[in-house]
């Protein structure tokens, strides 16, 4: 009962503390100790003593300021760009030190006085303090040489031009007005020595071995050539507005179709049956246009004729081929057919002396009057209409729509020619109206 409540020692941890109080009465332990203590301690100090150890600071940012001549001459700086930077070794008072950042400092030559033209300069580059704090030193500079580029700006702009080796077409089925480009030109912009060597801008493009039955779109990179012909690779301080563009060829099927005219002011009794009633040269136009598109186009109408200048001479008109639908072309050589009226032998013209005037669109407000009590008209028909026809049957239409003002003046005049008739006034007409305020 003696040893009630003592610790027993493990036989272990009695080996260990004999070992560690070995170890500290051993003097060559004890010299490797201090040694290892002396110099952590040693760089502890050294690390903190930017009086005799100078301390690093990375991503200063190099500064060139030209001289005032070289400045006006217009030149500019390409190379160091904004994005270059050195890196300065200061040292001097710890605490003021160990305050100054990048950004407190910058890099510049020591001198740029031989800079007067454009060229690459080698210069030596010195650290400038831009704190407000001092007592400290620039001891390095890294690198301690800079290669300056200084140039005239200049900026080009380029039509882009397509390669002569596009893809091919099936022409036997299929149209395309050519490849387009979704940009025309391309600025170019950087030293003037670099952008006075490019000639013309082109494509990089590779055509297909089969012909195109479709449209093909592709993107292509800009390529740069010299006045040889030879490519030009742009240097890191060229720019481009674009590198690259897409390139369209738009294939379209071919289709013939009719050619077919349309007449305004026509009898209501006189129908003309196609080809007996006239002729059209060409009678069909080959068009080109989208699948769907295409596909609901049977005849391509022509620029209205007027009934009202057709007589028994003057039966022959060449016109206008009307607008095409949306994305549709005319792949024949001319714009325009003529048309000549057959059977006009079966017409005759008269005369006759219109008394009976209509009013149309007068003006709110307005009282309209003729001044013109009579006109003599000329009226073309068959003869059998011809020989029945009378004035009474022959209405002067005045239009006023025009006509705004007070007075006397000229309107225009149609004429109708009442009933079932195959009969039509030849000529324009006009009548003098008066009008006055109501």
């Amino acid at each position: 009962m003696k040893n009630k409540g003592k610790k027993i020692e493990h036989p272990a941890e009695s080996f260990n503390k004999g070992r560690l109080h070995e170890l500290f009465y051993n003097n060559q332990f004890l010299l490797v100790l201090s040694f290892a203590i002396a110099v952590i301690l040693w760089i502890v100090l050294a690390f903190n003593d930017t009086e005799h150890f100078p301390k690093r600071i990375n991503n200063v940012s190099i500064n060139i300021q030209l001289p005032d001549e070289a400045q006006k001459s217009g030149l500019t700086v390409y190379s160091p760009t904004k994005t270059d930077t050195a890196s300065v070794a200061i040292s001097g008072n710890t605490l003021i030190v160990n305050q100054i950042k990048n950004t407190d400092l910058q890099v510049v030559p020591v001198s740029t006085s031989q800079i007067t033209a454009p060229g690459v300069y080698q210069v030596k580059l010195m650290g400038k303090n831009m704190s407000a704090l001092n007592n400290f030193d620039f001891n390095n500079i890294y690198p301690s040489e800079w290669s300056i580029y200084v140039d005239r700006a200049a900026k080009k702009s380029f039509p882009i031009k397509l390669p002569a080796n596009m893809d091919k077409i099936d022409t036997s089925g299929y149209y395309s007005p050519g490849p387009t480009t979704d940009a025309e030109n391309v600025t170019i912009s950087g030293p003037e020595t670099e952008v006075n060597k490019i000639d013309h801008v082109s494509i990089e493009y590779s055509a297909g071995n089969t012909a195109l039955t479709a449209t093909k779109t592709v993107q292509a990179p800009l390529i740069l050539y010299d006045s040889s012909g030879n490519k030009i690779t742009p240097d890191s301080y060229v720019s481009m507005s674009i590198t690259q563009v897409n390139v369209t060829t738009q294939v379209q099927p071919k289709k013939n179709v009719k050619v077919l005219p349309t007449f305004t002011n026509q009898p209501a009794g006189l129908k003309l049956q196609g080809d007996s009633a006239f002729t059209v040269t060409p009678s069909t136009i080959q068009i080109a246009g989208p699948k769907d598109t295409l596909a609901k186009i049977t005849e391509a109408s022509l620029e209205a004729i007027d009934f009202s200048q057709i007589n028994t001479t003057h039966n022959s008109f060449n016109q206008q081929i009307s607008q095409l639908p949306s994305g549709c072309t005319n792949l024949s050589s001319g714009t325009t057919a003529q048309v000549t009226l057959k059977n006009m032998n079966e017409y005759t013209s008269k005369g006759f002396t219109v008394t009976n005037f209509t009013k149309m669109n007068v003006p709110q407000g307005m009282n309209a009057s003729m001044v013109t009590q009579s006109l003599n008209v000329d009226i073309v028909g068959k003869e059998s209409d011809i020989a029945t026809l009378t004035a009474s049957n022959i209405t002067a239409a005045v239009d006023f729509s025009n006509i705004q003002e007070t007075g006397t003046t000229n309107a225009p005049v149609s004429i109708k020619v009442g009933g079932n008739k195959t009969c039509w006034a030849y000529g324009t007409y006009q009548a003098s109206v008066s009008l006055t305020k109501s």
